[in-house]
């Protein structure tokens, strides 16, 4: 598909969309995202942006399918740039190439912008909650999943919470957001450097320091997809703990006192206070087997639990000691 934008129910005046999809290797995801953002009857315009990585499995193919532009052969780290760069929108939605989105995502994201953009021209940026997206899961992957959303786990992790009320936040996570276009441009778009990583939560925090708001808006999910076992969870919560620290020192605003609980419960690991981070992964063991009345969860969320402490915690160790 090579045309502009979609005008399934055009108004005219309404504000132009685009959405902008970072993907690498996604054949086995991409579809179903793609086919759900296409299920929208907007009454915005709007346009579909794929930004690839390089991919070499049928990402590109996918892609052509269903997409109105499919843009390739830029670093990951620079392809929603790219996207953005691309687009026609007047207003960007994000999402992950591993979401499904519900078929008012378009609507509820730019109505909710759009209206308190209205009432206050600071808010530039809405976003919402994700839940899991579970599929005959294995008993790893429904730990994984169920654990993030803890509160032994998440210490308020904006990427895994699901607020029950409309309220300003300091980041909105890529995979369920929407922002003015002029906006992300004005701050030079996402941070681009190797190795940076974190550069969603970069983003935000300049818009931040600029004067700029950000809402949550309770009634905008998507599913997504968790890392599928533990070795590939704990891969992620290392690299999650490095990024916090960055952030934490460079953008003062989205700085939080208990993003330093992994850190510190990691270091009791290697102490004779080794039973309370432990007693903590047994409570938590306890909360979500109890929540999902599912026990055979017990002995995979203790693991899972201790797993993050460590790992989360070396992450953020490993990055203060760099500095």
């Amino acid at each position: 598909m090579n045309q502009t934008l979609s005008t399934q129910q055009s108004q005219g005046t309404q504000p132009t969309v685009s959405v902008v999809i970072p993907t690498l290797n996604s054949a086995q995801t991409l579809e179903k995202c793609l086919t759900s953002i296409r299920a929208n009857r907007s009454k915005y315009n709007y346009e579909i942006i794929v930004a690839d990585a390089g991919s070499k499995d049928e990402t590109l193919e996918i892609a052509q399918k269903y997409a109105h532009k499919v843009l390739n052969g830029m670093p990951s780290r620079i392809n929603r740039n790219i996207g953005v760069e691309a687009a026609h929108g007047e207003i960007i939605c994000f999402t992950d190439s591993d979401c499904v989105v519900p078929d008012n995502w378009i609507d509820e994201l730019a109505d909710g912008l759009l209206r308190l953009n209205e009432a206050d021209n600071r808010v530039i940026g809405v976003g919402g909650g994700n839940i899991p997206l579970l599929e005959n899961p294995t008993l790893e992957e429904l730990a994984v999943a169920k654990a993030m959303r803890s509160p032994f786990v998440s210490f308020k992790a904006r990427n895994t919470a699901a607020y029950k009320k409309e309220q300003e936040v300091n980041h909105n996570p890529p995979l369920n957001s929407a922002l003015f276009k002029w906006a992300v441009l004005e701050v030079g778009g996402f941070r681009e450097e190797y190795g940076y990583g974190g550069e969603d939560l970069a983003l935000d925090g300049k818009l931040i320091e600029r004067g700029y708001k950000l809402y949550y808006l309770p009634n905008v999910l998507v599913y997504h997809r968790h890392k599928s076992n533990f070795e590939k969870f704990a891969q992620q919560m290392r690299e999650f703990g490095r990024k916090r620290i960055r952030l934490n020192r460079e953008y003062k605003r989205l700085a939080k006192f208990y993003y330093y609980g992994p850190l510190f419960l990691c270091l009791m690991i290697y102490s004779p206070l080794v039973f309370i981070p432990f007693v903590m992964a047994l409570l938590n063991s306890i909360y979500v087997s109890l929540k999902e009345k599912n026990f055979h969860l017990l002995s995979p969320l203790i693991r899972l639990t201790m797993s993050f402490y460590i790992n989360y915690g070396r992450g953020e160790l490993e990055e203060i000691r760099k500095r």
